[in-house]
């Protein structure tokens, strides 16, 4: 592991820096240095010492921890969110496939995400400041729709809206992204289920083990045992007898809401 990997502690609660100290003791190879109670002793130290990594508090008094990513314009750290709150913020940062972790915080998690993090920032493509900075524009976002996904690709990330995105194909533990203004679809280092999870809220649909569907860009279902669904760039795509149930409920509901 990278020696003098340098984090710092931003958290409004001394007894939540207390637990992420004693959590951080046994970890080899980083250093801790400085912990913050505010958004303003952050930046100072941030601007003086440089970090690696901020775990950052996302709820504290006056400032919250997106104000302090606001505050700082070259952003070379990355960082790991601490939460209590599973809230619309949270959604804003998976966009931005930002690491979080929801208090309390379990120890091996946290370890996890560190070197995972580590491991991350000696890819030379990476860049914290781009997904920063799609995070914040996400939540100064007032129409989820407009939301951009951040995907990682072998070539570095890309930020795709998700009204551009048609369809997500399954290709073992990575995804295909379909996108109405690319001409080649996109190869992401994910599972489909990862981006299940994120896209239903979304007018999205799993239709298939191997196809997750954006319901605006169907233009026809063809009925069957499960049924085929036909979508504007005219792939068809197989709805599984198990799922069929599920994609009609989801088609009247999205009928209903357009």
């Amino acid at each position: 592991m990278t020696k003098n990997f340098k984090i710092l502690i931003v958290e409004d609660e001394a007894r939540g820096r207390n637990a992420l100290k004693a959590m951080l003791n046994p970890i080899a190879g980083i250093s801790l240095i400085g912990e913050a109670e505010n958004v303003d002793q952050a930046i100072a130290i941030i601007e003086k010492e440089s970090p690696d990594l901020v775990l950052l508090d996302v709820e504290m008094p006056y400032k919250n921890g997106f104000d302090l990513l606001a505050a700082i314009p070259n952003r070379t750290f990355d960082v790991i969110f601490t939460t209590a709150y599973d809230s619309y913020a949270i959604k804003a940062i998976k966009f931005s496939a930002i690491d979080y972790l929801l208090k309390p915080i379990d120890p091996d998690e946290l370890r996890t995400s560190i070197e995972k993090t580590i491991e991350k920032r000696k890819t030379l493509i990476y860049s914290p400041q781009e997904q920063i900075n799609n995070l914040l524009t996400n939540l100064k976002t007032t129409n989820k729709q407009n939301f951009k996904l951040s995907l990682p690709t072998s070539e570095g990330s890309v930020f795709i809206p998700i009204e551009e995105i048609t369809r997500c194909e399954s290709d073992a533990n990575y995804t295909w992204f379909h996108i109405s203004s690319e001409p080649k679809p996109i190869l992401v280092s994910k599972t489909l289920k990862d981006y299940e999870n994120l896209l239903l809220d979304y007018g999205f649909c799993r239709v298939h083990h191997s196809h997750l569907i954006n319901l605006k860009y169907i233009t026809k279902y063809i009925k069957g045992e499960g049924g085929v669904v036909v979508m504007m760039d005219g792939a068809e795509v197989e709805v599984s007898r198990r799922k069929r149930e599920v994609f009609q409920k989801s088609l009247e509901k999205y009928a209903q809401i357009i």
